[in-house]
């Protein structure tokens, strides 16, 4: 018996300690080493740290492109309401039992499913100085001339955003239909007999229901509009002020080679997505009803 209990508790710490382990190695150390490089200045070739104490840090928030970068992601948050506003009545439209529905739930779908890189680069050639967008609006007597989408500083960043938006419609969409489909068919069926009309079911019974699933798509929606880099880098490389905080990060390691700095912008933007992610589970009440 008490071999047979050993065996037991040697395969339950099995699969705890092999997990537990691989995301000390993977994650708790990396977060652990980012916090320390962060105050040292890390030479790369002879892999030593000389501690630098809060010089990073400041020499980080001497930087203009820093607070550039800030700027800039705080633009992106307009991305987020409005995809998840549209998300929500694409998903209301796509939940309708009508013929060829399943078509249009694909078609939204196809841009999430296609690679980032070849969604970049078909909108960098829209948008292009002779790309297709100022061809069309040249042709239609809109403009005069060719707007310069992508390079100009005004107008860069949102172009970029307007990417993102396309691109993260349908995933989000897809997540509200199943969170439609979960509603109880029978709520909506004792409702009509009670009387409700369409505009009292939506926001009576809908939306209301609807709050896990809008709790969970505002809180990956901010991050992921927070940490938005492949768009950015794939689009302007950080030129004309576009540059965010996860292409700073970038930019510092891999292209200046200062990874103390970058490693204290890491930081930062850690306890900036740590915010951002209290605010939405206090504005949603957890997912639960609010008192």
């Amino acid at each position: 018996m008490k071999s047979r209990k050993m065996q037991v508790y040697f395969i339950v710490f099995l699969f705890l300690g092999i997990p537990l382990l691989l995301l000390g190695i993977f994650t708790y150390y990396p977060i652990i080493r980012g916090v320390f490089l962060s105050f040292t200045k890390y030479n790369m070739l002879l892999g030593t740290a000389k501690w630098v104490g809060f010089e990073n840090y400041k020499a980080l928030f001497k930087d203009k492109y820093f607070y550039t970068a800030l700027q800039n992601i705080m633009k992106y948050l307009i991305v987020v309401p409005f995809i998840q506003f549209f998300s929500i009545l694409l998903a209301i439209l796509v939940n309708q039992k009508i013929p060829g529905i399943k078509f249009f739930r694909t078609l939204f779908y196809v841009p999430v499913i296609t690679g980032s890189v070849i969604v970049s680069m078909a909108w960098k050639w829209i948008f292009n100085v002779d790309g297709l967008l100022n061809y069309t609006l040249l042709n239609l007597g809109l403009i005069k001339e060719p707007i310069l989408w992508l390079t100009d500083s005004h107008l860069a960043i949102y172009s970029a955003m307007f990417v993102t938006f396309w691109r993260g419609l349908g995933y989000y969409m897809v997540i509200y239909l199943a969170g439609l489909q979960n509603i109880p068919s029978d709520v909506y069926e004792a409702a009509k007999i009670d009387g409700a009309n369409s505009k009292q079911i939506l926001f009576k019974i809908t939306l209301p229901l609807l709050r896990p699933t809008m709790l969970f798509c505002f809180i990956i929606s901010t991050l992921a509009a927070l940490k938005v880099f492949e768009e950015i880098y794939l689009l302007t490389q950080g030129a004309s002020g576009t540059a965010t905080m996860m292409y700073l990060i970038y930019d510092y390691a891999f292209v200046r080679y200062k990874f103390g700095i970058s490693a204290a912008a890491s930081v930062i933007f850690s306890f900036i997505l740590l915010i951002f992610t209290i605010i939405n589970f206090k504005f949603f009440g957890l997912g639960g009803e609010k008192r």
